[in-house]
Order: C-alpha cells, then structure tokens, then sequence
C-alpha cells in the first residue's frame, strides 16, 4: 500500500475506534445509571430521611461500597449486592477491549486483503506491459487471459479486440505487399510484350527501302500496340482507385434494357468483325440502384469478354428479370468454355485463360467483379469446355 493509503488506514481506525468506545461508554453508563437508580429507590422506600443524593456519592465512590465498612450495608446491602457496580464496570472494559481488538483484527485482515489484491493487480499490469511490449515488437500470436474481472478485464478485452485488429492489419499488409510485388511483375510483363512489339517495329521504319504498304502496316500495328498500353493504363488507374477506396459510387435507377442497348452500341464494331448475334430478352421495366457510368464500365467489360471467347457466327443471349430481393442478369455466350481450375481464378487479376487472345490483359473481369460487388451486387460464372460460359449477376435492394 502506498503511504498516503496507510495514512487514511490509521484514521478510519482511530475513528472507528472513539466511536465504538463511545457507544460501550454509553452502553456502561446506562447500566451503570440503572443500578444506581435501583437502590437510591430501594432505600428511599425503606428510609424516607435519607439524602439519595449522599447515597449515590457513596455509590458513585468505588473505595466506599469495597470495603467492609461500606456505609451501604447499614441499609441492608450485602457486597454481593455492591459487587454488581464492579461487574458492570469489568465487564465494560473487557467488551471495549474486545471489540478493539476485533476491529484490529479486522483492519489488518483488511491491509492483507488489499495488499494481496494490489500485488495480484501489480502482477497482472506487469504482465499487460509484457503483453504489449511484445505487441510493439510485431508478436501477435500471443495469449492473453480473459477470464479476470474487475476494471482490468475490460482493459485485457480491449486490448485482446486491438490485437486480433492488428494481426488482421498486419496479414493484410503481407496479403497486400505480395499483391502489390505480384501486379508490379504483371504491369512490367504485359507493358513489355507492346513495348517491344513497337520497339521492333520503330526499328523496320527506320528502312528507307520499306515498301509504302508495309510501312502503313507497321504504322497500323503501332498504333493498336499504343491502343493496348492506352487501355491498360486507364484500367490500372482504376483498379488503384479502388484499391485506395477513393472510388465514390453515385446511387441511381438505372433501367437494364436502356444500358445493354446503350453497351451493344458501344461494341457493336466488336460484334460485326466476329458476326456474332446479341438477344436481349427481359421486361422493359426492369432496374436497380447503381453507378450507371461504372457498371456500363462493368458489364461491357463482361460483354466483351464473352465476344472474345465466343467463335465467329455464334450467339450470346442476355436475360435479365427482378424480383422482391434482387435484380438478376444472365449472360450466356456459345464459346470455347473453361475447365473449373479456370473458373475458380476467373476474376483475378491478370489471369489469362487457355484460349485467351495475346492482348487480353487480364484485368477487365477483374474490373468488372470490384464494381459490381460496389453497387451492392455478386457475380457467378458457370461454364463447360466447348459448349460456352454463363456470368449470372444479381445486384440485392
């Protein structure tokens, strides 16, 4: 205990001690009152001359009524009757002290008791200053007992909830440094293959011998290559705003029939060069609550994977209903399919399927699933080797 604690120990002490003595004293002087009274009473009614008030200074004179001579045994009293005066008396200082020492007692069971306790209290601090040391040394597998109660229980669930919280954060940051080292490797392969393309190509103009027709081609194939770097740069942009969570998400009504009519506008140049036909089926009233710019960014994206995988003079059919929970969108192409290893990494990024053109880049699903997961909606994919793929999208009220 500190110093000042034991300070206020010895006064409550001392206090309860004056208190219990008076109360004794008062407990003594009533009695003692009483037996008094009685005999005044006794002698008064045998001698009616007699002065009470000489009688009860004979009383009130311990070395009067204990000797032999004692002037009350004149009125009958024997020292038996006397002695009762020393017994209240005896009595008396025996229950003060008694009650004394209980309360002494008491009082140091009491120091014991918050000693014990400031020293289990102390221990367990020590072993919350280890805990947390450890926890500023990056040691999160660390346990910590939950079972205490007290003030020092809610700390202990504190700073257990703040220790899975930055065990969460810390496997994230991993989670997060291995994505960043993996999209970098993947940024620096995909920007490398046009580079060099355009590279190589820059090289054969350089040949003033060059026919016009090839040098045309060449022009040509530079500007799709730049076209390339051009859409993956801007997709990059996006997914990092995204990964930034800085993407802020307008809520509108957005009519499915207007928006897919508004995309097959947008790649119909795609669907002519493969003379694919688009069908569009669902009730003209059918809507949800999204960003209209971003999920015609998502879903174009899915469309148009769904044309680079699908062969020439084939069908893909869009179906879209709602229902009291959801919105639900089914695209369904007639392509080359994939096996279930490819549909589990479908959406990642810069995953490039089997059958997969050499400028696809890999991230236009990807794109997709983050904005459509943003607008409060899923997306599935189910699909079989060579008969075709489905994307089936629901976005939930």
């Amino acid at each position: 205990m500190k110093k000042s604690s034991i300070v206020i120990t010895i006064i409550i002490l001392f206090v309860i001690i004056i208190i219990t003595s008076y109360y004794e004293y008062q407990s003594y002087s009533e009695l003692t009152n009483e037996f008094v009274n009685n005999v005044v009473e006794l002698i008064s009614n045998n001698y009616p001359d007699i002065d009470t008030s000489e009688i009860i200074k004979i009383i009130n004179d311990d070395s009067s009524y204990s000797s032999d001579s004692n002037i009350l045994t004149t009125y009958g009293f024997t020292d038996s009757d006397l002695s009762v005066l020393t017994s209240i008396e005896n009595n008396f200082y025996e229950q003060l002290l008694l009650k004394i020492v209980l309360i002494l007692i008491l009082i140091v069971i009491f120091i014991l008791g918050i000693n014990l306790y400031n020293h289990k209290r102390k221990k367990e601090l020590n072993n919350l200053i280890k805990y947390l040391q450890e926890l500023n040394r990056g040691n999160y597998n660390l346990q910590i007992d939950l079972n205490s109660e007290g003030d020092l229980s809610i700390l202990k669930n504190e700073i257990y909830t703040t220790t899975i919280m930055l065990k969460e954060q810390a496997e994230k940051e991993i989670i997060d440094k291995k994505n960043l080292k993996d999209s970098l490797t993947n940024i620096s392969h995909q920007l490398k293959t046009p580079l060099t393309s355009i590279s190589l190509l820059v090289d054969n103009l350089s040949d003033k011998n060059i026919p016009e027709q090839l040098k045309q081609e060449f022009l040509n194939d530079i500007k799709n290559q730049i076209e390339s770097i051009k859409y993956l740069v801007i997709v990059l942009l996006k997914l990092s705003r995204f990964d930034a969570n800085v993407v802020t998400f307008k809520k509108e009504n957005i009519n499915v029939q207007k928006l897919f009519f508004n995309i097959c506008k947008y790649i119909d140049a795609l669907r002519e060069l493969k003379n694919i036909n688009i069908h569009i089926t669902g009730s003209t009233n059918v809507s949800f609550i999204g960003d209209y710019n971003w999920e015609f960014e998502a879903l174009s994206n899915i469309l148009k994977n769904s044309i680079e995988y699908t062969p020439d003079n084939k069908n893909i059919y869009i179906n879209f209903k709602e229902t009291n929970v959801y919105t639900e969108i089914i695209i369904q192409d007639e392509g080359k399919g994939m096996n279930k290893e490819e549909q589990k990494r479908i959406f990642e990024r810069f995953f490039k399927g089997k059958n997969s053109d050499s400028n696809n880049f890999g991230i236009g699903l990807s794109l997709a699933k983050e904005i459509i997961n943003k607008d409060n909606g899923t997306i599935k994919v189910d699909s079989t080797l060579n008969i075709g793929t489905t994307f089936k999208i629901r976005y939930y009220k």
